[in-house]
């Protein structure tokens, strides 16, 4: 429900002639994939022997993953094309893909579980899984860097990858899941982007 809300505002932002608001819609999507997915997993249970289970974990989790840092990015093209950014647009792109990659090839997950405060854990075997602090930090990075480099004003892109780092840093110390708060980021995302395109005018088209 709260993805197909959410899946709305950016369906209503890309329909806007306004290449700032396109960018967040595609942002938009691109974070709110793992939404879908963990619906998904509780439809199934998740039951560990489910195939339900291990097709989402094993087939879609990476795509959902791997648009939580594209989205953002491959958005900010509305803005700004490749050939004025070409080294920290791939080099971008090319470290989400890595740490996804690495991450399935070095954990190996078959199947999401249920950890013991009752989060989905398709991250590893091992439940409650266990983040490494750089990676962690380094995966923020990478999500929040396209708003940083690229969205203006600058007091914006703070404001929202400040909220986003503060929820994964209260995860990562709080909970037994480091990525069970990631909703409220995507809540807030929409609803600032929401009032955001309410405030400014589409561009006239030429």
């Amino acid at each position: 429900m709260a993805g197909g809300c959410v899946y709305g505002v950016a369906a209503y932002l890309l329909r806007r002639d306004n290449p700032r608001l396109k960018w967040a819609g595609v942002a938009l999507m691109g974070i709110t994939a793992m939404q879908w997915v963990e619906g998904a997993l509780w439809l199934d249970g998740p039951a560990p022997g489910g195939l339900g289970n291990r097709l989402l974990t094993i087939g879609l989790i990476p795509v959902a993953l791997l648009a939580q840092p594209w989205g953002p990015l491959l958005g900010s093209l509305f803005v700004l094309p490749v050939q004025r950014r070409r080294w920290p647009f791939f080099l971008l792109l090319l470290l989400g893909l890595c740490i996804v990659v690495s991450a399935r090839l070095i954990y190996q997950p078959t199947y999401t579980q249920v950890t013991p405060e009752g989060h989905l854990n398709w991250w590893s075997p091992r439940n409650p899984p266990v983040f490494s602090p750089w990676a962690y930090g380094l995966w923020a990075i990478v999500i929040g860097a396209p708003f940083l480099l690229w969205w203006r004003p600058f007091w914006q892109s703070l404001l929202i990858v400040s909220w986003g780092w503060g929820w994964a840093t209260l995860s990562y110390l709080t909970t037994d899941s480091a990525a069970s708060h990631w909703c409220f980021f995507v809540s807030f995302y929409a609803a600032f982007v929401l009032v955001y395109a309410l405030m400014v005018r589409d561009k006239p088209t030429r």
